[in-house]
């Protein structure tokens, strides 16, 4: 549903979740082969509303969105596979539906947690009552976001994988070296975090169009995998995963020239990254 005045309230930064979900409740009849079915992801977006101008429709960056969420959830299931009784972390979860896409997918021990803006988990529970993630309001960018993620009734979270989608590129560099710190500190080592970054030709050019649509601005990037790990020390890279090559034909010989032209670096991609200490 396209509203002039959209019942959720959103400005800035927190209006950038309003794009992912709109690429979640059209995935089935825009790449039908992905199997990426969301109907929570549908109701979502048109019981919060939105206007034209807040999300971009655009067949690229919905058909990014949607590789991203594919991607967040091979390596989600993966987890899910080996630690099933750990805790899948959304950083920033704003609308995501992914416990609830999931939920035939992966064990009923995996326990799910998630962190964003009060505001957002405000808008969340009201949309998303009763659901079993355990919702923390809280910023990312203060150092002390994950500790009620550590104390009370989830003082032991197991194995931790965090996901940060669609998020780090709107934290400072200090505040993505807290970031990365903060989940080392938090939750031990072996912790994985897996995480989209722009190249900083990119990233911090202000020219991609989430910047006009929402007026949150890219605030790091990274030149690959390995850097982004540098931001924070103990942390290794443990696999990236390309995003923009898989949209478009047309996508994927950008990619490569701009390969070519940074001497191997990846305009955008999803990398995991593991805490070694």
């Amino acid at each position: 549903m396209s509203d002039s005045t959209p019942s959720h309230g959103l400005t800035g930064v927190a209006r950038t979740l309003l794009t992912p979900l709109y690429a979640r409740a059209h995935a089935a009849e825009l790449l039908p082969s992905a199997g990426l079915d969301d109907p929570v992801a549908a109701r979502l977006l048109d019981e919060a509303g939105h206007t034209g101008s807040e999300v971009l429709a655009d067949r690229g960056n919905t058909l990014g969105s949607i590789h991203r969420t594919i991607a967040f959830d091979i390596l989600t299931r993966r987890f899910a596979r080996e630690h099933p009784e750990g805790t899948v972390v959304s950083a920033g979860i704003g609308l995501c539906t992914r416990a609830h896409r999931l939920a035939d997918e992966v064990p009923d021990t995996l326990r799910w947690a998630g962190v964003d803006r009060p505001e957002v988990i405000e808008l969340r529970r009201g949309l998303l009552p009763g659901e079993r993630t355990r919702l923390h309001p809280a910023s990312l960018a203060d150092p002390d976001w994950a500790d009620t993620l550590v104390t009370g009734p989830d003082a032991d979270p197991g194995p931790v994988l965090v996901l940060a989608e669609g998020v780090l590129m709107y934290l400072e560099p200090g505040e993505l070296t807290s970031f990365l710190d903060v989940c080392r500190r938090a939750f031990g080592p072996g912790t994985e975090v897996v995480a989209d970054y722009f190249h900083p030709r990119i990233a911090l050019s202000d020219r991609h169009p989430i910047v006009k649509a929402t007026g949150a601005r890219f605030r790091s990037g990274a030149r690959d995998g390995n850097r982004l790990a540098r931001f924070a020390p103990g942390w290794e890279l443990a696999a990236e995963y390309g995003i923009m090559e898989r949209i478009s034909p047309l996508h994927r010989a950008a990619g490569l020239l701009f390969r070519t032209v940074t001497l191997g670096s990846r305009p955008y991609a999803v990398a995991r990254l593991r805490a070694t200490a």
